[in-house]
C-alpha cells in the first residue's frame, strides 16, 4: 500500500496520468477480498502438497544446501509459466484468471487485483514439485517470493531494460501481457524469467510504435469486485445450459476463451484505437469517499488477518464476507445505482456503530474503537452531502 503511494506522487512529479480513483479503489478492494478468500483455501492447498510429498515424494532433501532452494525456485518458475498459459488458455481456468485482466489502467494496483478462485484450480500444477520431493517449507517460501517479485512489473513508470528484459518479467514485458493490441494476445506468461516465454514461442516484445491498450477484448464495465470474479463463470453456465450436444458443452469448459460453438460467429475484432475506457462520474465527494473507505477496508482487512486464527472458521468466513461487502455496496455508488449512496450509507452507519460499540467479531481496543466512531461519522457526512444530489446516469468517459 505504501508503494501505491510512492507510485502516486511519483506519477504526479512525471506528469503522468496512469491513476483513477475508481479503477484503483476498485482494484485494492478485489486484492482484499481475494486475500480474505486465499486465506481460508491457501491452507487446504498446502495440506495437499505436504500429503503428496509424504505419500509419493520421490527424494528428501537438505533444505540448509543451497542447490535445494536453487532447483526448487526453477521447478516453481517453469510450472508457473504452465499454469498461467493454462489460465489463458482453458476456459474455466480464464474465469479464474480474467478477474486480473479487468482494469484498464496498467499501475501497482493492478497486482493486487487478484482472483478469489484460482486457488481451486491452481495447486494442481505444482504437483510434480511434491512428487519429486521438495519440501513444504521451501515450496512456500519460493512461491510467495515468485509473488512478491511480480508486484513491481505492474508499472508503466519504468522503461525498457535493455538486456534485463530478455531473461527476467520486467515492467516492459509484462506491460505486453495485460494488453488487448493483436500483438499482446496470449503472451509473456512468465512470473520471475522470461526465458520460458522465448524457449515455446509466447513472447512478445513492447512496440514503441504501437503503445499497449490495457484491458480485456471483452471488457468487465463494471467497478463490482464480485462479478469481477464471477461473470465468466456466470458465462460458462449459460453456455452449459443453452449449447446442445455434450461435445459442445465440454468445450463450453475446457476450450480456449476464442472457442464458438459451430455455426456462431466469432465476435468481430476491436479497433483498439476507438476503444473508450469504462468510466463514471467521479464529484470530487466521492473520490475523498472512496479514499476513505478504502483505508476503512484496509484496516479492516489488516485487523482481520490479526485475529483470524482466534476465530471460528464460520466467524472468520462472516468477517471475510463483511469485508466483501463493504467492496461492493461502495461499487454500487461508484456505478450510480439506484439507491447506492443510500445502501452505503446504511452500511457504514451499521458497520461502525457495531465497531464503536465494541459489537464485532472480537475484543476491539478501546483506541479503534475511538477510531472507528470518528471515521465513521466522517463517512456518513461525505455521504449526507451527497443524498440531495441527483444521481448521474452510468457511461463511458474519455479514451483509452
Amino acid at each position: 500500500m505504501a508503494l501505491l503511494l510512492v507510485e502516486v506522487l511519483a506519477s504526479r512529479w512525471m506528469g503522468r496520468a496512469v491513476y483513477r480513483v475508481h479503477d484503483a479503489v476498485t482494484s485494492v478492494n478485489i486484492g482484499f477480498i481475494s486475500e480474505a478468500v486465499r486465506s481460508l483455501v491457501k491452507l487446504v492447498t498446502v495440506i495437499f502438497y505436504a500429503l503428496f510429498v509424504e505419500r509419493v515424494g520421490t527424494f528428501q532433501f537438505d533444505t540448509r544446501q543451497p542447490w535445494v532452494w536453487v532447483l526448487a525456485f526453477f521447478m516453481y518458475d517453469f510450472l508457473y509459466y504452465w499454469a498461467h498459459r493454462a489460465g489463458h488458455e482453458v476456459r474455466l481456468l480464464w474465469a479464474a484468471h480474467v478477474v486480473h485482466h479487468s482494469s484498464e489502467d496498467f499501475n501497482l494496483s493492478t497486482a493486487l487485483r487478484q482472483s478469489s478462485t484460482n486457488q481451486l484450480f491452481y495447486w494442481v500444477f505444482y504437483v510434480p514439485m511434491a512428487v519429486v520431493g521438495i519440501p513444504v517449507s521451501v515450496f512456500v517460501t519460493v512461491a510467495l517470493l515468485s509473488a512478491i517479485y511480480q508486484f513491481w512489473v505492474h508499472t508503466q513508470l519504468v522503461p525498457k531494460l535493455g538486456w534485463v528484459d530478455r531473461i527476467f518479467v520486467t515492467p516492459s514485458n509484462h506491460r505486453c501481457h495485460h494488453g488487448r493490441n493483436d500483438y499482446c494476445i496470449d503472451v509473456n506468461y512468465g512470473a520471475t524469467l522470461i526465458i520460458w516465454d522465448r524457449i515455446f514461442g509466447t513472447y512478445a516484445q513492447e512496440r514503441d510504435n504501437e503503445p499497449v491498450v490495457y484491458g480485456l477484448l471483452k471488457p468487465l464495465r463494471s467497478w463490482n469486485p464480485v462479478w469481477a470474479n464471477l461473470t465468466n463463470y456466470a458465462g460458462i453456465w449459460q453456455g452449459l445450459r443453452y449449447t446442445p450436444g455434450w461435445k459442445n458443452k465440454l468445450m463450453e469448459v475446457f476450450a480456449t476463451p476464442a472457442w464458438t460453438p459451430d455455426g456462431v460467429p466469432r465476435a468481430a475484432p476491436i479497433d483498439i484505437s476507438r476503444v473508450e475506457r469504462f468510466e463514471t462520474p467521479t464529484p470530487k465527494w466521492q473520490q475523498i469517499y472512496a479514499l476513505t473507505a478504502c483505508a476503512t477496508g484496509f484496516v479492516l482487512f489488516m485487523h482481520w488477518l490479526s485475529v483470524t486464527n482466534s476465530l471460528s472458521v464460520p466467524m472468520r468466513a462472516c468477517y471475510g464476507a463483511l469485508i466483501a461487502l463493504n467492496a461492493y455496496c461502495l461499487s454500487r455508488m461508484f456505478a450510480g445505482r439506484r439507491y447506492g449512496v443510500q445502501v452505503e450509507a446504511l452500511r457504514a452507519l451499521l458497520m461502525f456503530g457495531a465497531l464503536a460499540s465494541g459489537q464485532w467479531f472480537c475484543a476491539v481496543p478501546a483506541a479503534a474503537q475511538i477510531a472507528a466512531a470518528v471515521m465513521g461519522f466522517a463517512s456518513l457526512a461525505l455521504l449526507a452531502k451527497a443524498l440531495g444530489e441527483p444521481v448521474e446516469p452510468l457511461r463511458q468517459m474519455g479514451p483509452a
